[in-house]
C-alpha cells in the first residue's frame, strides 16, 4: 500500500506556491517537485538510504532554505506510517503540518534589499 501527500510549498523564486509531493510506501519515501526528487529506501535493521540529492537541495533550488531538520522530519514521519503508529489520515495531516512550518519560516526570511542579492 502506498499514499501520495501534496504539499503547497511557497517559493520565493517563484513567487507561488508549488507542490512538492510525497509519495509513503513501505519500501521507500519520495518527495518530488516536478523532475527533481529524492527518495528514501528502506533497509532492514540500517538507516534508510538517501538518493544522492537531498530535500534541502531541492528546495534551495527554488530559493526555499528549510531548516537542516527538515529531511530527518519527512524520514521520521515516514518511518512512524510505515510502522503502523499513525494512519494514513494523521502522516498526511502531520506532513502539511511540516509544510506550514516550511512556509513560515519561508516567508519570515531576511526581505531587505541587501539580503536579496544573497538568497
Amino acid at each position: 500500500m502506498s499514499i501520495t501527500v501534496d504539499l503547497s510549498i511557497f517559493s520565493p523564486r517563484w513567487s507561488r506556491e508549488d507542490i512538492y509531493s510525497v509519495e509513503l510506501d513501505k519500501e521507500f519515501m519520495e518527495i518530488s517537485m516536478h523532475a527533481r526528487k529524492t527518495r528514501a529506501t528502506w533497509r532492514e535493521n540500517l538507516d534508510p538510504e538517501w538518493s544522492s540529492e537531498s530535500i534541502q537541495d531541492i528546495m534551495n533550488n527554488d530559493s526555499i532554505y528549510p531548516p537542516a531538520i527538515t529531511q530527518d522530519l519527512f524520514e521520521y514521519a515516514w518511518k512512524e506510517w510505515r510502522n503502523g503508529e499513525i494512519s494514513a489520515q494523521e502522516v498526511e495531516t502531520e506532513l502539511k503540518e511540516l509544510a506550514v512550518w516550511i512556509n513560515a519560516v519561508t516567508r519570515k526570511k531576511p526581505n531587505t534589499q541587501f539580503w536579496k542579492r544573497y538568497f
